[in-house]
């Protein structure tokens, strides 16, 4: 059975980004038409023009430097999000950020059917709770190192049961700043020798929500900062997060982000060069169900066709042979396309030169 949009609160969550946090609004009651839309943001902000039926305001926490223009906001997080989730009176609800928008309204197809089974030693969330991909990770590649990163769950987006969502973000306490920022400035917080320059916080707030949720079940999912894995504790986080979680992305759910930066891999994850390997995807998940939920769990061919038909290995072959093939018409096309530059800007040139010397001339005469 479908989901009705009157059983749906929306909780956007942050800063009103003008047009962005518009369109967000529109989308919503253009595809969900009677959920309850909750805008939770911070005192003297700017909400005029946005069609809400609540606004709720917070005074601003901060948020410390972490570097360049980067800033921890983990505190602006929580704070915006638990002051949303008071208000909250519906069965279901969606926490999203103030620059996502829906394209259309998969999300009311009860994704949460097609994934029924689970092991109860490891449930803790009434229902499964639907989180964004895109951030989602399984590892990480920072500085030549591949991180493993165990109950690492996006914070962009979630859906689920009320009293899941409520539950889950409440379990994180506010993070003492400047020390948790500055965490990796302490050589002794440094587990494993790991030092990446940079990367100072202790988590980012994808794994400090989740390991703050489900250590609260598990002790042993406990981690003491993001540093603190091991093949154990990834092997334990997938037992966790697959009978508590479904991920999911633009194809399944149809939301995506605004922000020029991600507007497009949010769409289509072939477009995230070399990051997207560790991103938990919803092919991931898939297979990750099938082995830690529903063993008879069928795999869908338009996502695992290679592994179904044994033709994986010869697939990533022939994909770098034909990397190969194409690169030098790639190269023709770039230098072709850079000898238009060269012709049409010595046309520009010449053309002033010759409207400089006429204009001389008609001046003289």
């Amino acid at each position: 059975m479908k989901i009705v949009s009157k059983d749906i609160s929306v909780v956007i969550q942050g800063k009103n980004i003008k047009k962005q946090t518009q369109k967000c609004c529109k989308s919503i009651r253009k595809y969900l038409p009677e959920a309850t839309i909750i805008f939770s943001t911070y005192d003297n902000e700017d909400t005029k023009d946005l069609d809400v039926d609540k606004i709720v305001y917070s005074k601003d926490p901060g948020a410390t430097l972490l570097s360049g223009k980067m800033y921890n906001n983990i505190n602006r997080i929580l704070v915006t999000t638990k002051a949303g989730l008071k208000e909250v009176k519906t069965k279901y609800c969606i926490k999203m950020r103030s620059d996502m928008i829906f394209a259309n309204a998969k999300i009311l197809e009860n994704i949460f059917e097609k994934f029924p089974l689970r092991d109860k030693n490891f449930a803790v969330f009434k229902q499964k709770v639907i989180f964004y991909q895109i951030w989602s990770r399984k590892y990480e590649y920072l500085n030549k190192y591949y991180i493993i990163t165990p109950f690492h769950l996006s914070d962009w987006f979630c859906f689920g049961l009320t009293e899941d969502i409520k539950n889950f973000f409440a379990k994180s306490p506010l993070t003492q700043e400047p020390d948790y920022t500055n965490h990796f400035q302490n050589p002794q917080n440094r587990i494993q020798g790991l030092y990446i320059p940079n990367v100072n916080w202790k988590f980012p707030p994808e794994q400090y929500f989740t390991t703050n949720f489900f250590s609260n079940y598990f002790p042993e999912a406990k981690m003491k900062n993001f540093q603190d894995f091991s093949d154990e504790k990834a092997k334990l986080s997938d037992q966790i997060l697959m009978n508590n979680i479904i991920v999911a992305g633009f194809k399944e759910i149809g939301v995506y982000i605004q922000k020029t930066k991600y507007r497009k891999i949010s769409k289509n994850l072939q477009a995230f060069p070399k990051r997207k390997e560790g991103v938990f995807t919803y092919e991931k998940f898939l297979y990750d169900y099938k082995q830690f939920c529903n063993p008879n769990f069928k795999l869908p061919l338009i996502y695992f066709w290679p592994q179904i038909f044994g033709v994986e290995d010869n697939l990533k072959h022939l994909k770098k042979h034909v990397q190969a093939v194409v690169l030098p018409f790639k190269k023709i096309l770039y230098w072709i396309s850079h000898l238009f530059s060269v012709v049409a800007y010595s046309i520009q040139i010449i053309s002033e030169i010759i409207k400089y010397i006429l204009n001389v001339k008609r001046d003289l005469l």
